[in-house]
């Protein structure tokens, strides 16, 4: 169930200074963390409720945001320039983004209600409002 190093790569268009097995290694550490906070995830994926490439993406996504920056800057300034990250992309830690929550956790809605019309008459039968 283990994304790849060139899954993470592939996101990841400028480049990272991470080695493949750190990269490894940090991908290792995101399946931990989602099979902690998920135990039948491994289980899901096996029944088919979920796919590979989900949990792989996801994985991926979330070695990511730690491979294009690793030191973790929120801004840097040169002179005039200066530019400044999203504190929760740029965290340096193994964060789950509740679009990634919402792709991996089991889905839950409310009932349907079926419309009734007045046009429509009822089905036939004494009981048919058992």
């Amino acid at each position: 169930m283990t994304a790849t190093v060139q899954q993470v790569r592939d996101l990841c268009p400028l480049g990272t200074p991470l080695t493949d097995s750190q990269l490894q290694a940090l991908i290792g550490m995101a399946e931990l963390n989602l099979v902690g906070r998920y135990p039948d995830l491994l289980a899901r994926v096996t029944a088919g409720t979920i796919t590979q490439d989900t949990v792989d993406y996801v994985e991926a996504s979330m070695v990511a945001r730690i491979a294009r920056n690793p030191e973790g800057l929120r801004m840097e300034m040169d002179g005039d320039y200066q530019y400044q990250l999203n504190a929760t992309a740029v965290s340096g830690y193994l964060t789950l983004l509740p679009e990634e929550r919402e792709m991996i956790t089991v889905r839950r809605g409310a009932f349907t209600i079926t419309p009734y019309s007045a046009r429509t008459p009822p089905p036939a039968g004494p009981d048919w409002w058992w």
